[in-house]
């Protein structure tokens, strides 16, 4: 495929001799001033950061470039919510883990135990009970209408256009669902979808949020755990990809236990120079800088002389603060005895968990807790989660595990940000992903998208017009266009129905009552 560049106008090579002579004046600036010049800093070694700097070097283009991570190790935030698989959905993850020679396996596969004359069951968060059936009518009710709310918005969202509707998506929960139950259900499913709450977004941009994961289904399949979620044969926690991203990009280019606290940008000119700081004084200077961080991390690097704006955490809708994953071990698989498959998806109680590994459950607790915890509030939360075990799989042995581990941290939450700030400067975390904002593809994705910015700007002859498709997910095939008659059945709710029906029956009163009237006066 022919090169972007073999199009750049002649003004474009014209700039090009510009930033080479201020490239050689900065390069002079720099012997005199002490601090390393890069032409690129990526700061973050998560997967963002790591498929970044992976990219980068893929193209052999003699770019100078360093990772700086805050801690001891590279790696991120893996083994969360939502990064602890993939599906064959997720295109970049895939075409990754091939391109990394890292073989896949099922979930499913590892906790499938032959000869059982019964298959395992997984709790629901509509009250399901082990034969499959429904605690009540009420229940069934709740998961008709909130799955046929879920085809609604799958049929908003995954068209071209989404159309504006400025409308608060709490009101429209409100507006189109009858149940309290399936309301709460949809907030907390907003909630940790896209980081948002549901006041605090209009509907069209929840519903572009939602594209960003394809679907809403895709987001509900993958919180339940259903058939196709894969990970890395014998490291659940991609431990293997890590490694190899790592080694991929080299070792010598990562600077460990580097905080970096303050990015300052230089001036107007052409071919600025970013200064970044870390925690100790040291600096290195860079002419484009990735920050292949999380939303948080964000917030502690002062970006000078003006950064960018973030909002502030809002207070919760849910009661809920903070999320602890945990792992157990047990010495047999007791949840199998009664008949689970270890997977839970409560809402109500705030609880994901599935069965990780031989004797072995992982999960995620969402807890009212605020702030720093301390070990005390810690034994609450793990208590919490043995006596939720116990109510759910039926076992009492569930609140005696061999092993444990706890790890406590606030609800991430997520905010847009531009792709590029002042053109030096390129955001690079999940969320500013084109598609599946906080899984390992939304990851990965974001690196390459950030990659291929920086590369734009430092050695466009080496993009193809195949890589800047593939960086906005142009080539996808998730856009649909539905009949008039699927839209109207994905329309269809309870609430309109109720509606429906209130307005017929009060119609229908009317036309008694004139009727009575009627009668009564010929009396």
């Amino acid at each position: 495929m022919q090169p972007i560049a073999t199009v750049c106008s002649h003004e474009q090579q014209k700039s090009s001799t510009v930033f080479k002579q201020t490239r050689e004046a900065a390069d002079d600036d720099d012997d005199d001033d002490g601090a390393e010049l890069l032409d690129l800093a990526i700061v973050g070694a998560g997967v963002s950061g790591l498929m970044a700097a992976k990219t980068v070097a893929d193209k052999n283009a003699g770019i100078n470039f360093r990772l700086f991570e805050k801690s001891a190790c590279a790696g991120g935030k893996l083994g969360g919510l939502k990064t602890r698989w993939i599906t064959p959905h997720h295109y970049h993850a895939m075409c990754l883990c091939r391109d990394l020679n890292i073989p896949l396996t099922t979930v499913w596969r590892q906790s499938e135990v032959l000869g059982t004359r019964r298959s395992p069951h997984s709790i629901g968060p509509f009250g399901e009970t082990p034969d499959g059936g429904l605690t009540s009518w009420r229940e069934f009710l709740v998961r008709l209408e909130s799955t046929r709310f879920m085809a609604e918005l799958d049929c908003r969202c995954t068209t071209k256009h989404i159309a504006h509707d400025a409308r608060n998506m709490d009101r429209f929960l409100r507006r189109k669902l009858l149940f309290e139950a399936s309301r709460r259900f949809f907030r907390f499913l907003i909630k940790i979808g896209t980081g948002f709450y549901p006041a605090e977004l209009t509907v069209s941009d929840c519903l572009k949020l939602f594209r960003s994961m394809s679907s809403v289904w895709d987001l509900y399949d993958m919180l339940t755990l259903q058939n196709g979620h894969l990970h890395p044969v014998g490291s659940p926690n991609w431990d293997v990809l890590v490694e190899r991203l790592v080694a991929a990009v080299g070792v010598a280019r990562l600077n460990y236990s580097t905080n970096i606290v303050r990015v300052e940008l230089g001036g107007e000119s052409l071919g600025e120079v970013v200064t970044l700081t870390d925690s100790t004084g040291r600096r290195w200077r860079a002419r484009y800088v990735i920050l292949a961080v999380s939303c948080q991390d964000l917030r502690q690097i002062s970006v000078l002389p003006t950064g960018p704006l973030y909002p502030h955490q809002p207070d919760s809708q849910l009661g809920l603060w903070s999320m602890a994953d945990f792992t157990l071990s047990y010495p047999a698989p007791y949840w199998r005895d009664h008949g689970y498959t270890g997977c839970i998806f409560s809402p109500s109680q705030g609880l994901l968990c599935y069965e990780s590994g031989r004797n072995q459950l992982s999960g995620t607790y969402f807890s009212p807790l605020r702030g720093v915890v301390d070990e005390t509030e810690r034994s609450i939360v793990r208590e919490t989660i043995l006596r939720l075990l116990r109510e759910h799989l039926s076992c009492r042995t569930m609140q005696k595990p061999l092993e444990w581990s706890l790890d406590v941290q606030p609800i991430p939450y997520y905010f847009d940000v531009l792709p590029t700030y002042r053109r030096c400067l390129i955001f690079a975390s999940t969320n500013v992903s084109c598609w599946y904002r906080g899984f390992i593809n939304g990851s990965v994705q974001g690196g390459i998208r950030a990659a291929i910015l920086a590369l734009l700007e430092i050695r466009p002859q080496t993009i193809t017009f195949r890589e800047v498709t593939d960086m906005q997910c142009i080539h996808f095939k998730y856009f649909r266009r539905r009949t008039g008659f699927e839209q109207f059945w994905c329309m269809l709710n309870l609430a309109s129905v109720y509606r429906f029906a209130r307005l017929v029956l009060g119609a229908g009163t009317v036309v008694l009552a004139i009727w009575v009237c009627h009668v009564t006066c010929r009396g």
